[in-house]
């Protein structure tokens, strides 16, 4: 079967939560007010779920004329063979690329020998059905962490991968030396459908990262401020700033680097809390993990604060007329 996918560009990524009912059945309601919310302000859906929901955002997204939005599905299994089944099923339901990261259960055998993970790649980009993103987060693949050494020669090798996404200790420097590989081999773009990515896991960093020949991010921070973290964006993209404009994006990245700090460690649990108290979502993530307790929650809707003061600016600058 042939599939026909929609290139992925440039931007700010975001990865969708998935929201519960008191049952832990997928509240559809909620996460179509949120999917929309965040696609209309630019932003490109990425998420780690399965057949239903990547059908429903399609679905979705084509009801409310947003034909030419890409989706980027989180397809890594525990096995060549069950990232490859994944794969195939993500783009029978409407996937554009997958995101794969390692398996974390095999990390020990894994950190071995790096050729194993060269391998995984190059097989599991040779059989997907469609383009492939590497997710390079040790902190959830039991502590391996991919060199610039490894995911290039992945690179060279694998012309279905179609950008990686760095949230790694060292991830500048990865970002710099890849970057002079994509500059100094010509066949990594030329063998491709679109520009290899290469994505930032941290929107913290998003200045530096773009400053040094990166493409974007992948980043939870913009589901609580989509209107800030597009504006960054925008910014950062100009052509030729005034010094008003260098300003303004240097007081964003700060907030929004501040948030980040707090949103990290916290994960799902803490985004689910402050989605809940921002728009009624669902707060309860999936078991076994629990809601964050309330002490817990407000202290981070506190450290949130400055950034929600942002958000509602900018909301009312957009919304003034000119």
């Amino acid at each position: 079967m042939a599939y026909t996918t929609r290139p992925l560009r440039p931007g700010v990524y975001v990865p969708l939560p998935t929201f519960f009912d008191d049952k832990q059945e997928i509240d559809f309601h909620s996460y179509r007010r949120h999917l929309l919310a965040m696609v209309t302000r630019g932003m490109v859906p990425d998420f780690d779920e399965r057949v239903s929901l990547i059908r429903f955002i399609r679905e979705t997204l084509d009801g409310e004329g947003l034909h030419s939005t890409p989706i980027v599905a989180g397809v890594g299994g525990l096995s060549t063979r069950e990232t490859i089944s994944l794969s195939k099923a993500a783009a029978d339901a409407g996937a554009d690329a997958g995101m794969v990261i390692l398996p974390a259960y095999y990390a020990a055998s894994l950190n071995t020998d790096m050729n194993q993970d060269i391998q995984y790649y190059v097989d599991i980009c040779e059989a997907s059905p469609i383009p492939l993103l590497l997710y390079n987060f040790p902190s959830n693949a039991g502590g391996q962490d991919m060199s610039s050494e490894v995911i290039g020669a992945i690179m060279k090798k694998a012309t279905n991968l179609c950008g990686v996404k760095l949230t790694c200790g060292g991830s500048m420097g990865k970002l710099i030396r890849l970057q002079a590989l994509i500059s100094e081999d010509t066949t990594i773009n030329e063998t491709r459908k679109f520009p290899f990515l290469l994505l930032d896991g941290l929107i913290a960093d998003l200045t530096p990262w773009m400053q040094c020949g990166g493409h974007g991010t992948v980043s939870g921070i913009p589901n609580f401020v989509p209107v800030a973290s597009m504006r960054l964006w925008s910014l950062l993209n100009l052509p030729s700033a005034t010094e008003t404009e260098r300003k303004e994006a240097k007081k964003i990245q700060g907030i929004l680097a501040r948030a980040d700090a707090a949103a990290v460690p916290g994960g799902i649990r803490a985004m689910k809390y402050a989605l809940n108290k921002l728009h009624g979502y669902g707060m309860s993530p999936r078991k076994p993990l629990l809601p964050l307790r309330e002490a817990e929650g407000e202290e981070f809707m506190k450290v949130l604060d400055e950034a929600m003061r942002l958000e509602r600016d900018l909301t009312e600058v957009a919304s003034t007329p000119a």
